[in-house]
């Protein structure tokens, strides 16, 4: 089968990001064989020959950073191959693991070893920080941390250059995911691993998503106030809708011009494509829950 290209970045030593321009996926070698996070479905036939570019061990642990299908669902078929252990160990949080237990999906093996709260896992003399969060997946994620190395894997967050894709990432706790790069910039790391983009994630790629973040917030909020809904409520129920979706609309689609009209010459690309879906995303939390 042929290998696409694949670039490997070294975030520190022994520890290595694969990349194909779009996905990204992390692992570390260690003295008791390698750590593997996650298992992305696009990078599944890049995984083993960039493994193999740096050690002969096999992946005695896979960590899953979330339920996703497209950062995971190549899970299964790597535990089954000769690149992992027959007794390979599989982490994940409470919500994951849950998850997946209910979905029999052979592709997302279900995990080993289950964790609630913040847990330390070590291999091999490495030291990996496994933290439970919320700022993305509906089920719950899971922020990695390597304090001897300062690396930090926090996937689906953010992509270096470009703002996030359809409504913030498909973030299903929006109040979570603001939150989150405060959190994120708290922690004292070098690089960043994010899932995507073609090369490793700084402090500095993360306060510029931050800043567009409040961007959409602060912009959904100002015009959500100054929303007219005093006619909203109709005795025909079919007219209320109608206008209720005129209305509510409005506030996303005027927000998303503004947004575009200071975003789209940078300093990250997607603004004219994704903002619209931001704008819709943060006006149900402003409307509904902030």
């Amino acid at each position: 089968m042929a290998v696409h290209k694949y670039t490997l970045h070294e975030a520190a030593s022994g520890v290595y990001m694969i990349t194909d321009g779009n996905y990204q996926n992390m692992f570390v070698t260690t003295s008791d064989g390698v750590v593997l996070i996650d298992a992305p479905t696009p990078l599944l036939n890049l995984i083993e020959p960039a493994i193999r570019e740096v050690t002969n061990d096999p992946v005695t642990t896979l960590v899953y950073t979330h339920m996703h299908n497209d950062h995971i669902g190549g899970a299964g078929k790597i535990a089954a191959s000769k690149l992992a252990t027959p007794d390979l160990d599989i982490y994940a949080e409470g919500g994951t693991a849950a998850y997946l237990q209910a979905k029999h999906d052979p592709s997302r093996p279900v995990p080993t070893h289950v964790f609630s709260s913040k847990t330390t896992l070590t291999r091999g003399g490495r030291t990996f920080e496994l933290e439970p969060d919320r700022y993305h997946c509906v089920s719950g994620d899971v922020l990695i941390r390597m304090p001897q190395e300062k690396v930090v894997a926090a996937i689906d967050i953010m992509a270096p250059d470009w703002v996030p894709i359809i409504d913030l990432d498909l973030t299903a706790d929006i109040f979570g995911y603001m939150n989150a790069f405060d959190r994120l910039l708290s922690l004292d790391f070098d690089a960043l691993i994010t899932g995507h983009s073609g090369r490793l994630s700084t402090r500095k790629d993360v306060q510029k998503t931050r800043d567009y973040v409040r961007d959409i917030y602060q912009t959904v909020k100002r015009i959500n106030s100054e929303l007219d809904t005093s006619g909203l409520y109709a005795e025909n129920r079919e007219d209320e809708q109608r206008l209720a979706k005129e209305l509510f609309s409005s506030v996303w689609v005027d927000a998303a011009k503004e947004i575009v009209t200071r975003w789209k010459d940078g300093p990250m690309q997607g603004a004219e494509l994704w903002a619209e879906s931001h704008c819709r995303a943060m006006f149900m939390y402003v409307r509904f829950s902030d």
